[in-house]
């Protein structure tokens, strides 16, 4: 999704309205995310003296592996992104540069889906109770509560006294 932003740089426009749905490359994906959506980008491009503002709403559907079970787990992202860019910007890695008066979001779009995807993810039916294996098995927080370690039983008699 590269913008142009000539209009922008001689004033001819105050701000770039974007409102487009993009795929992202199959070569962005990592062992995490199995799938994505088409990403829904709506939002604006303005000028901040040398910089520019991009402000906008990202909606898409990630397929995630869940923790348990490995079954695929649809997650959905809904994120604002508020970025300076540019020669005065605060974020001046690689991909941010303006190159040849244009930007390409894809790069911004994408690092800003990676910080949304959760560390784990459980498929809503799973039965957790039911999780055991070779020498261990799944502790609800009830269950956990519940057993007491034989070796703190004498202790419990002393704080009742």
């Amino acid at each position: 999704m590269v913008i142009d932003l000539t209009k922008l740089i001689y004033r001819q426009i105050d701000k770039i309205s974007i409102d487009s749905e993009i795929e992202i490359p199959k070569e962005y994906l990592n062992s995490d995310i199995k799938d994505i959506s088409k990403v829904k980008v709506s939002g604006d491009i303005t000028e901040e003296g040398e910089s520019y503002l991009v402000n906008l709403d990202i909606k898409c559907d990630l397929t995630l592996v869940c923790s348990v079970s490995l079954k695929d787990v649809k997650y959905p992202v809904n994120i604002n992104i508020n970025e300076i860019i540019g020669e005065n910007g605060e974020n001046l890695e690689d991909f941010d540069k303006i190159i040849n008066n244009s930007i390409d979001l894809v790069p911004i779009i994408w690092q800003n889906i990676l910080l949304e995807v959760p560390i784990r993810v459980v498929s809503p039916d799973v039965k957790e109770e039911n999780i055991y294996g070779d020498g261990w098995k799944f502790i609800t927080n009830e269950e956990e509560n519940k057993e007491i370690d034989p070796r703190l039983e004498k202790l419990k008699d002393f704080l009742s006294e």
